[in-house]
């Protein structure tokens, strides 16, 4: 998609799953020969569980793809062993799920990480934080990846200058409807890997930031 250009940086995307306590999953290396959600088809976790199991040698009996809630359901039914995201911190629905139900949180180890990324080395190794969740009572090593709002590369200039700097300026707005909008930080542009549009760039050179070759279209 060459026709693509970066805005601004969203959020981490922090890749994990859970499962009932009961089932005795405490990782995905306990998956081979389950049931596991990985999210509707075409999502970002429906298309990249399936191949972080592949990294690990992994093979579930079946990957079920659903919407979150749906796939909530169907575990806390006994129909599902797992159900997985890729979601910015907290995930809403685990922590309501742990609120009635004893979890096991599941991130991604990093001899899985690391083999994953040898093949998709936009995807980084970070930790969920302990405290995101009850649950998780210290810090949980997984995979992340960056998210972008994007555009295209023939939308105006000016507007997309203007848009960035109302953005950044109604930050604050942003995190009250969900606190992984802190991310939204002009200093983690320099995580993209994709070019940024002229109309973003003249807003982040104007508060100072230096913007390298490579972000440049």
């Amino acid at each position: 998609h060459q026709n693509v250009r970066v805005v601004f940086p969203m959020y981490t995307t922090y890749f994990h799953m859970y499962a009932l306590k009961k089932t005795g999953i405490k990782s995905i290396k306990d998956l081979n020969g389950k049931s596991v959600g990985t999210g509707p088809v075409g999502g970002t976790p429906a298309t990249y569980w399936p191949l972080i199991l592949e990294a690990g040698g992994i093979k579930p009996k079946r990957i079920v793809n659903a919407s979150s809630s749906d796939l909530d359901n169907q575990l806390k039914d006994g129909l599902l062993d797992a159900n997985g995201q890729s979601v910015g911190l907290p995930w809403g629905l685990l922590s309501a799920t742990e609120t009635t139900h004893e979890v096991n949180v599941l991130g991604v180890e990093a001899d899985i990480a690391d083999a994953f990324i040898t093949k998709y080395p936009f995807f980084s190794k970070g930790d969920i934080p302990k405290g995101t969740y009850k649950s998780a009572p210290a810090d949980l090593p997984t995979l992340t990846v960056w998210n972008f709002f994007v555009t295209h590369n023939e939308m105006p200039d000016d507007l997309v200058y203007a848009f960035t700097k109302e953005i950044f300026k109604n930050k604050e707005e942003l995190v009250k409807v969900h606190k992984s909008a802190k991310e939204v930080d002009p200093k983690n542009i320099f995580f993209s890997p994709i070019p940024l549009h002229p109309g973003a760039i003249k807003y982040y050179e104007e508060i100072g930031l230096k913007i390298p070759a490579n972000l440049r279209p």
